[in-house]
């Protein structure tokens, strides 16, 4: 009996495999985060900076967490360099200085901040592993791994902005 395996058509993709699956860490990131904030984070953000209510901050999590989906799913897809994996580089950290948001929230308001949990056992070491990741399989040049963290910091700031309407 004679088996083949048949590969994929010219262009064609196929799913991300075991070497390319740290590129779903940022969602996987997300999620938790999300997790943890969702019961307490609307009325925290209300008492400190703008209204906000739990209703309206799972109605643009929901969006944003199939735009970061998307975005590692694509970059795993991709294997390395372009457009997809800096934008997946660029979500985790965005996810790292939403860390420090939380951490220095905390500290300063003597409040805790719901997320800074997942932000310091999560996101801060996922991302150490997945900037590791990374440049030791040559998944971004440095300057794709710039842009990213330039592109990241923007979001956070949009994030932590959001806060203050």
């Amino acid at each position: 009996m004679t088996v083949r395996l048949r590969t994929p058509a010219a262009g064609r993709k196929v799913l991300p495999t075991l070497q390319t699956a740290p590129f779903l860490v940022p969602y996987l990131v997300y999620v938790l985060h999300t997790l943890e904030e969702l019961p307490g984070f609307a009325a925290w953000a209300t008492e400190h900076f703008g209204r906000e209510s739990t209703g309206a901050f799972a109605a643009y999590h929901i969006p944003l967490m199939l735009l970061v989906l998307l975005c590692s799913w694509r970059a795993a897809l991709a294997g390395r360099h372009g457009g997809w994996v800096v934008m997946a580089i660029a979500f985790q950290w965005q996810f790292a200085v939403n860390a420090l948001f939380h951490l220095a929230a905390w500290i300063t308001l003597r409040d805790y901040s719901p997320g800074a949990v997942t932000g310091a056992v999560v996101s801060i070491p996922a991302t150490m592993y997945f900037f590791t990741w990374i440049r030791h399989h040559a998944r971004a040049t440095t300057t794709e791994i710039t842009v990213a963290v330039a592109v990241g910091t923007v979001i956070a700031g949009l994030a932590i902005g959001f806060l203050f309407l």
